[in-house]
């Protein structure tokens, strides 16, 4: 390692006119360490420069303790917390990718005029069907009539899949509890996927066209 040689302490910049004169190792602005100090504390320009170190310090600190509080909540917080943060992205997913379509169930909306409010709706139950809740061809875009009132409506809701999307997709969507008995997701690939589901959501808002296949590929939760 190269030792600096000792330099004329004088002033540059905002310092320039300040220092003592002699050879020195220089602080910052041309300044030794000892008139580094009197210059910071005993002039204007220099308190200047004090008080913008200190803000950014000030910042920086309370950055840091934000990020540690947002760190230890969120390790309070229960495997439950993201599933439920997952879920209801992935149901904005859906509804943003059935943006321009209506009911699965009774086609409320399909006319372009809707009066209700529309929902994600699960064709096999979350209750039922945990292992498949983050499907996306188990969920489409649904009225809160038929989602709330009539239980989702299942009967219709199938007639609604064979119209708009076959009889194959039907089936595939009947066949998904055997491909999938069960799935392990730990709360740390919950927080994982959650990351995930929302960059697709941003690009979805963005402009980005998605199908269901493409969002389930990329959450990689059903492979």
């Amino acid at each position: 390692m190269i030792t600096p040689k000792p330099k004329k302490c004088k002033g540059t910049g905002i310092a320039k006119g300040y220092g003592c004169g002699e050879p020195e190792y220089l602080h910052r602005y041309g300044l030794c360490l000892s008139c580094f100090k009197e210059w910071l504390f005993n002039t204007e320009a220099g308190k200047q420069v004090l008080q913008k170190t200190q803000i950014k310090a000030k910042v920086k600190i309370q950055k840091e303790l934000k990020q540690e509080q947002r760190k230890a909540k969120d390790e309070s917080r229960k495997k439950s917390y993201y599933e439920k943060k997952l879920q209801n992205e992935i149901n904005t997913i859906v509804r943003l990718i059935d943006t321009d379509k209506g009911c699965i169930s009774c086609e409320h909306g399909w006319n372009g005029k809707a009066t209700r409010q529309f929902h994600a709706c699960h064709r096999k139950s979350i209750g039922s069907n945990p292992s498949i809740r983050y499907n996306l061809f188990n969920i489409y875009k649904g009225c809160s009539i038929c989602n709330n009132w009539k239980s989702g409506n299942e009967r219709e809701y199938d007639k609604g899949i064979v119209k708009y999307y076959g009889q194959e997709m039907l089936d595939y969507i009947n066949s998904l509890p055997g491909k999938y008995p069960e799935i392990h997701l730990t709360k740390e690939d919950l927080q994982e996927k959650l990351v995930i589901a929302r960059q697709i959501k941003s690009d979805i808002l963005k402009g980005q066209d998605y199908t269901r296949e493409e969002v389930n590929e990329k959450l990689g939760i059903y492979k």
